[in-house]
């Protein structure tokens, strides 16, 4: 079983994830507004900059867990 704060962070990976599948939708669906495109730009880059963060601090908290799981 995966502790919390390992399931929270996946989670919100998932989440940021399904966002950044949706964006380019987002985008096109704004048609001519350039201030709503920009926000979805920005928007998308803000997100996969997080996910890149979240991404390795998951994997030490898998590893962490899995540690944990071993030593019992």
């Amino acid at each position: 079983m995966l502790k919390n704060a390992t399931y929270n962070l996946m989670e919100t990976a998932t989440v940021i994830s399904k966002a950044l599948h949706r964006y380019d939708t987002f985008k096109k669906d704004s048609g001519d507004c350039q201030h709503c495109q920009q926000v979805w730009d920005h928007m998308k880059k803000a997100d996969e900059e997080l996910l890149a963060r979240l991404a390795p601090h998951i994997r030490e908290h898998l590893d962490k867990d899995e540690g944990v799981r071993k030593a019992a």
